[in-house]
């Protein structure tokens, strides 16, 4: 037998996070219940057969199958459900496959390689998928409370801004986080002096959503607007799907960001080798979010 790797341990604990629920417990009925049957069934073998040990048998066979049938897989539900990772640490792993898995495939489709690039410039936008697509069945989305009122979702949206030397890349993907397979993917670039404006702004939507009553009414956007007229809208958040604070991005923090770099380009200045963005440091829980105020 193999040993697991890694990232197929990984792979079965989020499953597990997502799939166990916490079983219900017998009540006391059903166990009076049980115990009423053994008792009849052990007493009717006995006056039928004139044999104790008949009617031991018969008791004990009972509740042998009561326990097969009822108690035993209870317990195997409460074990997995008890073997459930804290939601802190399915957080981590979430934002560990955004930064390397995702953040890869942008390098590949965008065709940075030879870019000397640093994890500072990268914004990773996540927002969860809310609704079946063409490619995304209704079955493959699940979300998860967690216990300080927050959801964990297990497909997501994923929007990549790559900060380059002289222009801006942009690679979106979905993301089954379940099946650890990406699809959607799609990408553009600008260049920096043809970027007109940048503003982060919240629009009412009307937007189809698996949740929430069926529906989304507000959506924080992170726009990017050409001088040609083309445009990049971005979504940072949907408020209502109430996502993790960890897969949040400061979108003020990120328009600032782009702010300063587009200074810089109309001064004729590049901007320098220094990261563009600076992450805090501290407690693990804040290192692991995508994007901190500086």
């Amino acid at each position: 037998m193999t040993e697991k790797t890694y990232s197929e341990t990984k792979r079965e604990y989020i499953e597990n996070y997502f799939f166990s629920k916490k079983p219900q417990a017998l009540s006391v009925n059903a166990y009076i219940y049980a115990i009423s049957v053994i008792i009849l069934f052990s007493v009717a073998s006995m006056l039928m057969f004139q044999s104790k040990s008949i009617a031991i048998l018969t008791g004990a066979t009972i509740g042998l199958l009561f326990f097969r049938i009822f108690l035993y897989p209870y317990k195997i539900k409460k074990r997995r459900f008890e073997m459930r990772v804290p939601d802190v640490q399915i957080n981590k792993w979430l934002i560990e496959d955004l930064k390397i898995k995702i953040k890869q495939k942008a390098i590949d489709h965008l065709l940075l390689h030879d870019e000397p690039l640093t994890d500072e410039q990268f914004i990773i936008i996540p927002y969860p998928v809310f609704h079946p697509t063409q490619k995304i069945g209704d079955e493959q989305l699940h979300r998860v409370s967690t216990k300080d009122g927050f959801f964990n979702y297990s497909v997501w949206n994923v929007q990549v801004l790559v900060l380059g030397m002289n222009y801006l890349s942009y690679y979106f993907c979905s993301y089954n986080w379940l099946d650890d397979t990406i699809l959607n993917e799609k990408s553009s670039e600008f260049f920096y002096e043809d970027i007109a404006l940048v503003k982060s702004d919240v629009e009412q939507v009307n937007f189809a959503c698996k949740w929430n009553n069926g529906l989304l009414n507000e959506a924080h956007i992170l726009k990017l607007i050409n001088i040609s007229g083309d445009f990049l809208y971005l979504v940072t958040e949907l408020p209502e799907l109430q996502q993790s604070p960890d897969t949040v991005i400061n979108q003020e923090h990120a328009v600032q960001v782009l702010r300063i770099i587009l200074r810089q380009i109309r001064k004729n200045k590049k901007p320098n080798n220094d990261p563009i963005i600076q992450f805090p440091t501290g407690s693990s829980q804040t290192d692991d979010k995508l994007l901190e105020s500086a």
